[in-house]
């Protein structure tokens, strides 16, 4: 053991981090306590992500432990996550309520002196059910490697100006589609903690002092920031169009729709309203716009508008992106017809937790793809969510206006097994045309079968349709199919089964024992089941591993 090179032991410890999901699992301890050499060499990698609090983690004479000092060092991603149950009035824990009944914690000073001396550290994460100390910002924004700040659930005032690096994301309970969420979410509880319930209560103070305090931040980071996630309800068109964004190449808005003018604490004189096209303006090295905004019951968000010919420096503006999402809770008619540059498109289906969103319907997703191909883009990713169930005529459509597709997702917002009206080989012969197809993933319908069944009769017949797909699309690498997964007692929520293609010369056949039909070499395709993966919000091109 004393022998190996330190680097091979390094690529060994990253390969069990892969196969265990980016946990600490057992393999990996398992190989630190082996040798000195091995705790070395797995030590950055077991701590290179550490959340705090633990619930088990605690001190009777300190209260809440945190990492020692010889492990800070190898630390990149912080996760500052409080547990909404310790600010209960009747489970308190590790803090005190003021005289506004507002939680207070104790212990974070620990955290604030120990993220200086984190010089790895480029990634942090909070979720605190409470105002978080200006001292806790102000150590944050000492740290000079930090390049990734997020919140989520956290409530902010003018202390965040503190922070002086990285990008502004906060999360709200979305429901894209009927896909995984976090657990949390998917629980009432909550949504009726006591802190939520105060915090409401504080709507009309918070509705000035949050967007004031986010502006400030935004004015701050502007002239460094690549890539900015933020809610409409933090920010204002006319914030993000008051300041240069130089190197601002990712912009995703969600959550509600941003209003047109700046908020401000006193009477003052409003300011002229802003539209988005005044922001995207001073973005000049824009190309991936994501507007991810919740389907709400009022008017659908208007990008551009249907009785007048498009400005012509709107028109630029889309000519320069390659990279565009959108949500239903946009108006999706003429617009797309103006991206000549487009590459990635995801149409989503999204809505607030715990409402369920409505998708496009067969023929909306037929006028859409339309509107894309009269742009004349080189379309190579596509990732839509229907309503309707999927047919062999929409995926012909598809493959015919874009030939060059190389991955394509059609996702069915509330999937269920059922008869079908359209065989495996129809959805195979439809997307023929697509023959630099890498990725694909369908929500095509299969047969019905008992949730019991030992054989796993649903996992066999969409690894058979998987063989059919590819012995015909000679290029394929990963091929994935709907299906509906319990998730508690009566919960149901849409998944994905995907499989790994790896081709091989020789004998045809396949891991599964399905002969593959074809070609004029013989090639043996070897199926793996791959771990379930999902898009963990706001990402919308690449999913990863599902995390719980």
């Amino acid at each position: 053991m004393s022998i190996l090179n330190a680097d091979v032991l390094h690529i060994v410890s990253n390969e069990l981090l892969y196969i265990e999901g980016r946990g600490t699992g057992s393999s990996l301890l398992n190989l630190s306590i082996v040798s000195r050499l091995c705790r070395q060499a797995c030590l950055p990698i077991i701590f290179s992500e550490v959340r705090w609090p633990h619930k088990s983690k605690t001190d009777p004479d300190n209260g809440l432990s945190f990492l020692p000092e010889s492990l800070r060092p190898h630390v990149r991603h912080l996760q500052l996550i409080w547990h909404d149950e310790w600010t209960e009035p009747g489970r308190l824990r590790h803090g005190y309520f003021d005289r506004d009944g507002m939680y207070i914690p104790f212990g974070l000073g620990v955290v604030s002196s120990a993220i200086v001396c984190m010089p790895k550290l480029n990634a942090i994460t909070m979720s605190c059910p409470f105002l978080p100390p200006q001292s806790l910002f102000e150590a944050i924004g000492k740290c000079a490697s930090l390049t990734s700040f997020s919140l989520m659930d956290t409530p902010i005032d003018m202390g965040l100006i503190s922070v002086y690096s990285a990008s502004l994301s906060r999360d709200s309970p979305l429901r894209i589609g009927d896909g995984p969420t976090y657990p949390k979410v998917a629980d009432i509880s909550y949504f009726m903690r006591d802190w939520r319930r105060k915090y409401r209560l504080q709507a009309q103070f918070r509705g000035l002092r949050e967007p004031r305090a986010c502006t400030v931040f935004l004015r701050q980071q502007a002239p460094c920031l690549t890539h900015l996630d933020v809610s409409g309800d933090l920010c204002s068109f006319a914030a993000l169009a008051a300041v240069q964004w130089p190197e601002l190449r990712t912009l995703v808005l969600y959550g509600h729709v941003p209003g047109t003018q700046i908020s401000y604490a006193f009477p003052v004189t409003p300011p002229p309203e802003a539209s988005i096209w005044d922001a995207l303006e001073r973005m000049p090295m824009l190309s991936d716009l994501r507007l991810l905004f919740s389907r709400s019951r009022g008017k659908d968000f208007v990008f551009l508008p249907e009785d007048r010919f498009p400005d012509p420096t709107h028109l630029k503006k889309l000519a320069s992106l390659t990279n565009f999402a959108i949500s239903n809770a946009c108006k999706l008619d003429g617009i797309l017809n103006y991206f000549p540059s487009l590459q990635k498109l995801a149409i989503l289906a999204m809505v607030d937790l715990p409402r369920w969103p409505i998708a496009l319907y067969h023929a909306e997703a037929e006028r859409v793809v339309t509107d894309v191909a009269r742009s004349g883009c080189p379309l190579k990713h596509l990732r839509i969510i229907i309503e309707d169930k999927l047919t062999p005529p929409l995926c012909h459509l598809i493959a015919t206006l874009f030939p060059l597709l190389e991955v394509l997702e059609i996702e069915r917002c509330g999937y269920h097994d059922g008869k079908s009206m359209s065989t495996c080989q129809e959805f195979v012969d439809a997307l023929l045309p697509l023959s630099a197809l890498q990725s694909l993933r369908l929500c095509m319908q299969f047969p019905e079968y008992d949730e019991v069944d030992e054989m796993e009769s649903w996992k066999a017949v969409r690894a058979q349709s998987a063989d059919l797909f590819a012995s015909a699309l000679k290029n394929i690498r990963r091929v994935g199919f709907e299906y509906r997964k319990r998730t508690g007692t009566h919960r149901y929520q849409d998944a994905w089964l995907d499989f790994t293609i790896t081709r091989y010369e020789g004998k045809k056949e396949n891991g599964w024992g399905t002969t593959l039909r074809g070609g004029c070499r013989d090639q043996r395709c070897v199926l793996r089941q791959l771990p379930e993966l999902w898009y963990a919000f706001p990402e919308v091109w690449t999913p990863t591993r599902l995390p719980f």
